[in-house]
């Protein structure tokens, strides 16, 4: 059931979800993952071209192990960052070279993403148990601790998360909340309470000084064992530290290495409606409740503004982080399949059998990835299920986009879609994927974990002066040829011209086409000689097919089939 204690953040709100989205979707000043799923919103998407990850990777080996759900964050300036099991904090150059590693405390464990502040420092958490023999009789006790970096390395602080009990497990990544210029760090944490034998998940604010600021109840769960499904209700929590005892799989998923694979506790949100306003704190606690919190700055309190809890009979799992559509709904997975719930109230039905362990992923045209075991679900923002797509093997990463593909790791490849088209165009096969997100770069590589190796897969080739780094490259040609001519020649043929992306260049002014005739194909043809360098257009050929087509600066055609340049000839 929903409540709230107030409606004024929920009607007027939705209704700018389409200006919200155009408003996310535009080039901003240096975009770059810096956030565990690539934004505070957990969206998975980045305002970057890529290409399809093929041939070209570089892999980076006999760097430790990597917990289910880690994956890379990446800086503005491309350092790229990630956190192993032993306990050791790794920087990387944008194309994989290492930069430089640091062990964090002795016997601490790094099992969730690492984030990135507005400064460029680094947090990460360090989890551990331990057995406590100062009281009798003893008694096991877990330990999290929150650590924090420069761009360079340097090590700033370690700070305990606050004890109860026997001590909790953070196992969730932090994100970063933003409001008037001032950052807090939020972070989820669940505590065993050894006389129910249940658990408490809190929600803890830090300050980027590493002071916990406010903290408040998600949700309290006493366990009991339930049959009949793939989601008992001691799943989690036995997850929540190494070794990862007694966690369970997805049904159908199965690496062929043996031994069981842990769940991550669900990361927070973080969401801002696009009139602004203060950000809402969605956090879920791995059982039957999400909540949605605002965070004072000023008096350093977190207030509960809404509640949904999964009333299922049987079992209560909200087990996928949340991720939020830019209209302020948030997409949580439960054992039903996908539900929609606030800060947006507007009740939307729950897509059936689209489930997910990660959070689900947003494209550039406002449709939605859902990666479900051996399929991957294609939803429109209003939860209506577009397409299915097998897979071939099974995964319980989430999806991560570009402006023009999407990448899904599964156990036995990476795989990358064309997001207008939705098919697939490109395949990289390897062994024990499928347990790790991929993440985008700012310059567009790709970053993706298999078999505890790193691949950096290369972006697109850019002819010079293309976009800036963090913006989509709209303008430029795939460069073919690597050793390009001293000289330009007086005239050339394009055929086809192709976009930074390797897309085609559309050739309309509006992106349905509307009205598009040879004054729009002559202004554009024009423009893209004079970018090339050339003052005038020699000739061009326009034809539909159904393929990504692009404009210059960046937008994507919206219907399945697309006016595009066959050729276009240029001259001095």
């Amino acid at each position: 059931m929903f409540w709230q204690s107030t409606s004024r953040f929920c009607t007027r709100h939705a209704l700018r979800g389409a200006a919200a989205f155009l408003m996310l979707l535009q080039p901003g000043p240096g975009f770059a993952w810096e956030q565990p799923h690539g934004d505070p919103t957990n969206s998975g998407f980045a305002i970057v071209q890529t290409r399809q990850a093929t041939s070209g990777s570089v892999s980076i080996p006999n760097i430790g192990s990597f917990a289910p759900g880690a994956g890379p964050v990446v800086a503005k300036d491309g350092t790229v960052y990630i956190g192993n099991e032993q306990g050791k904090l790794m920087a990387f150059r944008a194309d994989g070279a290492p930069y430089w590693s640091r062990d964090i405390a002795r016997g601490q464990s790094i099992v969730a993403s690492p984030m990135i502040d507005s400064e460029g420092n680094v947090y990460v958490i360090g989890v551990r148990t331990v057995r406590d023999h100062t009281v009798t009789p003893s008694v096991t006790r877990r330990d999290s601790t929150l650590h924090k970096f420069t761009a360079g390395g340097g090590w700033l602080y370690q700070v305990p998360f606050p004890q109860q009990g026997n001590g909790g497990a953070a196992t969730a990544a932090p994100n970063l909340w933003r409001h008037n210029g001032a950052e807090a760090i939020m972070i989820p944490i669940s505590y065993a309470n050894p006389l129910t034998g249940g658990f408490e998940t809190r929600l803890l604010a830090f300050s980027t000084g590493g002071q916990v600021l406010a903290d408040a109840r998600v949700g309290v769960e006493v366990p009991t064992v339930t049959g009949g499904s793939d989601y008992p209700t001691w799943q989690v929590y036995l997850c929540l530290v190494p070794p990862f005892l007694g966690c369970l799989a997805p049904a159908g998923f199965s690496l062929g290495l043996g031994g069981p694979i842990a769940q991550p506790t669900p990361t927070a949100a973080v969401f801002t409606f696009a009139g602004g306003g203060t950000p809402f704190i969605m956090a879920a606690d791995g059982f039957e409740n999400i909540a949605g919190f605002t965070f004072d700055a000023g008096s350093a309190t977190l207030t509960e503004r809404f509640r949904v809890t999964e009333d299922n009979p049987k079992v209560h799992a909200f087990t996928s982080t949340p991720m939020v559509l830019p209209d302020g709904h948030t997409l949580v997975t439960v054992p039903g399949g996908l539900r929609f719930v606030g800060p947006n109230m507007n009740q939307v039905a729950t897509v059936k059998d689209a489930r997910s362990f990660g959070p689900p992923t947003r494209l550039a045209n406002g449709k939605v990835v859902v990666v479900s075991g051996p399929d991957a679900v294609i939803l429109t923002s209003d939860g209506k299920v577009e397409r299915r797509i097998a897979l071939g093997s099974s995964s319980v990463a989430s999806a991560a986009a570009s402006s023009n593909q999407f990448f899904v790791s599964t156990a036995d490849a990476l795989l990358s879609f064309d997001t207008s088209t939705l098919e697939q165009v490109g395949r990289f096969d390897w062994v024990g994927g499928g347990l790790n997100p991929p993440a985008i770069g700012p310059k567009g590589h790709v970053y993706a974990i298999a078999s505890n190796i790193l691949f950096v897969f290369p972006p697109p080739k850019k002819i010079a002066g293309d976009a800036k780094v963090g913006q989509p490259a709209g303008t430029g040609v795939v460069q073919i040829d690597p050793a390009p001519p001293t000289a330009q020649p007086s005239s050339q043929l394009y055929h086809p011209p192709l976009t930074a992306g390797g897309n085609r260049l559309f050739a309309c002014e509006e992106l349905d086409e509307d009205d598009c005739g040879k004054g729009d194909h002559r202004a554009i043809s024009l423009a893209w000689c004079q970018k090339q360098g050339y003052a005038k257009v020699k000739g061009f050929d326009v034809d539909k097919r159904k393929v990504t087509a692009e404009t210059l600066d960046g937008r994507f055609c919206s219907k399945k089939t697309c006016r595009v340049f066959d050729s276009i000839g240029c001259e001095m």
